[in-house]
């Protein structure tokens, strides 16, 4: 509770302070009557609405699982108070109508980073920026458990007294289940409590259709696994969009160039199209640059490509270097067939002969980059892709997604696989 105080009182401080560091910035050390006044008048109210937006957003809380949650709701509580800063100001305008917009915005950025660098510090001096997990069951899982966490283990058929852990921030499951009872009340349990879960690898595997009953729920436990809450869905879908977009625009000269490469070097069409297995099983067509002579399929059918595959064009080759051949799918993420993060969305022949591929892996909609190819580069085989794809599956969200996207760059450029 003091420390809830202390960091009250501070960041009343920290506020002000960051709007007097912006007027210096913006003026210099003699600030204007008439751009200052305002403030003077009205620091008040603009510190407490801030000081609101943050408690809403709950930067005071006692323990945060990482640095991350807490620059979040720092940032979301700033977004929210700088908009409200400025329309209580615009309502006010013909009194304070001379307060500079300058200072809003450079005020925001100082105080995002004095109040998070002040919470970060202090919350991690008292060791109050650890993630608080729960295991169930005996198995290794030192190969998903970061280093700043608080772990607490469980016995598996101990699942029933996770009612009683409403603030713990993760579970992870190490060992199978041995009856659908208890599997039935884990996903019960979970739903209630809206924590994250997360399987260790080898009790992953063991949900993958072949290896279910027939009365299990494999399309409810797949639902379960892959859906995220409605505000993480959406900020997701909204990057989706929003780097689909701004992707496309800025490599419109790339894809005029391409397309006219392509059909200048090699006889047939710009587009190669198949078809794809996309979320819960749906088909949908995939677009990519044709990086391959006309009806490849004719000369080794529907083998993967190999190093020096004689299907694959010139231009192909430098296309699949630079990934520049999958700019196409970016219409597919458009249209919400897939999305910029996920696994990489296999063919019908590959789904149908391949268990493996199937089930929990087709929860999500597939990606045009993943944290396989962030990981292990592009030639991964197949079998070291889909743990890769397993653990993306349980991580799934916004950030993550960010860090993929992030990782991405340099692996393009590195041009490692072929």
């Amino acid at each position: 509770m003091m420390m809830r105080v202390l960091f009250f009182f501070a960041d009343i401080l920290l506020i002000n302070a960051g709007f007097l560091l912006s007027f210096l910035i913006r003026y210099g050390p003699v600030f204007p009557r008439y751009n200052f006044l305002p403030y003077k008048h009205s620091f008040v109210f603009l510190t407490l609405i801030y000081i609101s937006t943050l408690l809403f957003f709950k930067v005071y809380k006692a323990t945060f699982k990482s640095s991350w949650v807490l620059f979040g709701r720092v940032f979301l509580g700033f977004v929210i108070g700088t908009l409200f800063s400025v329309a209580f100001v615009y309502v006010f305008r013909i009194k304070w109508g001379a307060f500079p917009t300058s200072v809003f915005i450079l005020s925001f950025f100082i105080n995002l980073l004095l109040i998070f660098k002040l919470h970060q510090y202090i919350l991690k001096a008292k060791k109050r920026i650890r993630k608080k997990v729960i295991v169930i069951g005996q198995g290794r899982v030192d190969d998903i458990v970061g280093k700043r966490v608080n772990v607490e283990r469980r016995n598996i058929d101990e699942i029933g007294q996770l009612i009683k852990y409403a603030d713990t921030d993760e579970i992870i499951i190490s060992e199978k289940f041995q009856n659908q009872k208890d599997l039935n009340l884990l996903i019960y349990l979970l739903q209630r409590l809206k924590i994250n879960v997360v399987f260790s690898l080898s009790v992953y595997m063991e949900l993958l259709p072949e290896q279910i009953d027939k009365e299990n729920q494999i399309d409810f436990l797949r639902t379960f696994f892959g859906k995220k809450s409605d505000e993480e869905e959406f900020l997701i879908r909204t990057l989706d969009i929003a780097g689909s977009v701004l992707l496309l625009f800025v490599c419109i000269p790339v894809i005029i160039f391409v397309s006219l490469l392509i059909k200048i070097t090699s006889p047939g069409p710009v587009l190669y199209k198949q078809q794809r297995v996309g979320k819960d099983g749906k088909v949908f067509t995939l677009y990519k640059f044709r990086t391959m002579v006309k009806d490849a399929e004719k000369v080794l059918g529907l083998a993967p490509t190999l190093e020096k595959d004689p299907r694959v064009t010139k231009v192909g080759k430098w296309l699949r270097r630079t990934r520049l051949d999958e700019l196409p799918q970016l219409i597919n993420v458009l249209k919400g067939e897939m999305s910029l993060v996920g696994p990489r969305p296999e063919n019908l022949y590959r789904v149908e002969n391949h268990k493996a591929l199937q089930g929990i892996r087709l929860a999500v909609e597939p990606g045009i980059t993943g944290l396989a190819q962030v990981r292990g580069f592009y030639d991964l085989q197949p079998k070291h892709k889909i743990k890769y794809d397993y653990l993306y599956i349980q991580r799934r969200s916004f950030l993550l997604n960010l860090y993929i996207l992030a990782k991405t760059v340099p692996v393009v450029f590195s041009s490692k696989g072929w």
